[in-house]
């Protein structure tokens, strides 16, 4: 979609963003005098593009993009609205808390946001995560963990702190999303049910829901079975709209039908429901309620709590929502990487995207919205929708403004089995058991941490199950530090011997023990016989304590307190900035090429006594010495 230029990764955002705002098509002359030549753009024009993406696209923004916009924007507009809707339900919320989310994040990411098929809003991902610790609270704590949560990410995106996302593995990332989709699925078997309760954590629930089954109310399953029929129905017309043997005007009307499935459900939902209340003044089944109309005022969230009976002090606040504070940063930020590395950049600036969802959650406290992020399904959409740039996301929040202030009242309508097949056939997508069945047969100890990470937060919840599984990860990668590939063989040149050691990447001192006593065993069962040459084209970093550890080598090759009954330590192909660091001792020696090493070869083989004179003689001419024989 934008122009590309061949740079390298990390000057090509800013190479595109220079390339947009060009006014004048025509090439300007290049002059040698400097004085002549302008400054491409000043510094603080630089900043603003790149902290305020929107001055990257606007400039180039055409009649095409904003017909795609537009049509992607209303479709994402009827979708975000049921469920929002939804997720404000699993979060224990009133309705219009969920679409207080929906229209300020995507209005605040218009203009900062860096990933155009990242679209804002509540998540049945974070609702889950988020109501884990507000569940029996005043209402009041999750707006107040919606601003905490935005301050968080703000601080870790001013501290560029977005490096230690680096250290969530792809087979966590899917793991936790996984654990995730059943732990919302369970969550909504009570609401198809009809029993309505709110306790956290798998077991708690499914004991809660093992001894009020009796309560089940049969118009509620049947509502909510057929709603899910009707879901998985409309979804299958996406395999029409990508057939293209169908024509086009069936394939269009397919996608549009599918992408607005959910919308449907709701609109028919409610429907019937009203004309049933024309009949019955009851309904065989649970409506959603509390929707107001009217919009919410912008009002900065106090940190403190009033309610009746307590009053809640700002640190009594932070005790309450314990290491939520910390969580929902983590998890709302989680599904814009992963989005982002989807994109065909595929490149993220981690350190912006938690600014940028920062401000969507801090502003977002202030008109009573719970946490958001974005959501694998309105990214599906947008996808499929033709989505070109953020512009969408205007228009997404108009509809929804426009929701809030005339449609609330028909929501009370919506029934909420309605409400829970929606989440469940959205959630559904998550799961991913292709992945462990791959790890299993490639990578045993990638399959371990997926397994200890599903199960850890399907037992005790994704909060836990999220730190153990980077806990884990980084005593992982630890290991791989103290324990780095080294390659240790007997070789041969010219039909004389020696033991190569070739190390991967970087030698840091956890890992040097672990080379010597390689590089000593293979000694031992030689005999101290063969030098020992060790390949150092591979090493990328050396430390001052391996590097020492490196010069102990050659004393731990000395068999007796002069060195001419040692083996010989050849250092070969060391990067020339890191040979400064290592002691230079009487058996230990640098080459850079292998004439030189055969040369130290020769001499070894013939001081150990593994050749004779005459083929010493030989080899000597072939290394190019004069032999002057008496």
């Amino acid at each position: 979609m934008y122009p590309q230029l061949e740079q390298e990764p990390q000057l090509e955002d800013r190479a595109t963003k220079v390339s947009l705002l060009t006014s004048n098509n025509k090439p300007k002359a290049v002059s040698c005098d400097n004085k002549k030549v302008p400054p491409i753009k000043s510094k603080w024009k630089r900043a603003l593009l790149r902290h305020v993406p929107v001055f990257q696209w606007l400039p180039a923004y055409n009649m095409e993009w904003g017909i795609d916009d537009f049509i992607t924007g209303i479709t994402l507009g009827l979708t975000i609205i049921p469920e929002s809707i939804a997720c404000a339900l699993l979060a224990g919320l009133p309705a219009r808390y969920g679409l207080c989310s929906a229209f300020i994040g995507p209005l605040i990411y218009l203009i900062f946001g860096s990933i155009d098929k990242v679209i804002i809003g509540p998540t049945s991902l974070v609702a889950l995560v988020s109501v884990q610790f507000t569940v029996g609270r005043p209402i009041e704590f999750a707006f107040l963990l919606t601003f905490l949560s935005g301050i968080v990410q703000i601080i870790m995106g001013t501290l560029r702190m977005g490096f230690i996302f680096e250290f969530i593995s792809m087979p966590v990332i899917k793991a936790f999303s996984s654990a995730t989709a059943v732990l919302v699925i369970e969550s909504q078997v009570k609401v198809l049910l009809g029993i309505k309760y709110l306790v956290p954590g798998l077991i708690s629930s499914v004991r809660t829901l093992s001894s009020r089954i009796s309560e089940a109310s049969m118009g509620d399953l049947i509502m909510g079975t057929c709603a899910i029929i009707f879901l998985l129905l409309l979804e299958l017309l996406e395999r029409v709209a990508r057939n293209e043997k169908r024509g086009k005007i069936l394939r269009i009307c397919c996608r549009y039908l599918s992408t607005s499935r959910n919308t449907l459900i709701v609109f028919i939902a409610a429907i019937v429901s009203y004309i049933w209340l024309g009949f019955r003044e009851k309904l065989p089944y649970a409506l959603s309620s509390n929707a107001l109309s009217s919009l919410p005022n912008f009002t900065v969230p106090s940190l403190t709590i009033e309610t009746p009976t307590h009053t809640y002090s700002f640190w009594e606040v932070l005790s309450e929502l314990s290491v939520g504070i910390i969580v929902i940063p983590i998890v709302g930020i989680l599904t814009n990487i992963s989005i982002g590395k989807l994109t065909p950049k595929g490149l993220v600036d981690t350190n912006h995207e938690l600014l940028t969802v920062g401000l969507c959650n801090m502003f977002g406290s202030c008109v009573q919205a719970m946490p958001s992020s974005g959501a694998f399904t309105r990214y599906a959409i947008s996808t499929a929708c033709g989505l070109k740039t953020p512009m969408a996301n205007l228009y997404l929040g108009i509809i929804v403004l426009l929701a809030l202030g005339y449609l609330s009242p028909y929501f009370n309508y919506i029934p909420e089995a309605t409400l829970a097949a929606i989440l469940i056939c959205s959630i559904f997508t998550l799961l991913d058991f292709k992945l462990p069945m791959r790890l299993w047969r490639e990578s045993k100890r990638d399959f371990g941490t997926w397994i200890l990470c599903f199960c850890v937060c399907v037992l005790f919840g994704v909060e836990v199950g999220l730190f153990v599984s980077i806990i884990v990860t980084a005593l992982h990668l630890l290991f791989l530090w103290a324990r780095p590939e080294i390659l240790v063989k007997i070789q041969e040149l010219d039909g004389m011997q020696y033991i190569s050691v070739v190390p991967g990447n970087g030698i840091y001192f956890p890992a040097i023990n672990h080379l010597r006593g390689l590089v000593l065993k293979a000694c031992t069962q030689a005999n101290f016989k063969i030098m020992v040459v060790i390949d150092g084209y591979k090493i990328t970093g050396l430390d001052y304590t391996a590097a020492q550890g490196i010069s102990k080598l050659s004393s731990d090759l000395c068999r007796n307190s002069d060195a001419s009954s040692s083996t010989l330590l050849i250092l070969y192909r060391f990067p020339g900035h890191l040979q400064h660091l290592i002691d230079v001792t009487d058996n230990l020696v640098f080459c850079e090429n292998e004439t030189k090493v055969k040369e130290f070869l020769t001499q070894e083989s013939l001081r150990n006594g593994f050749i004779n004179l005459k083929e010493h003689i030989r080899a000597s001419i072939d290394l190019g010495y004069k032999i002057d024989i008496e």
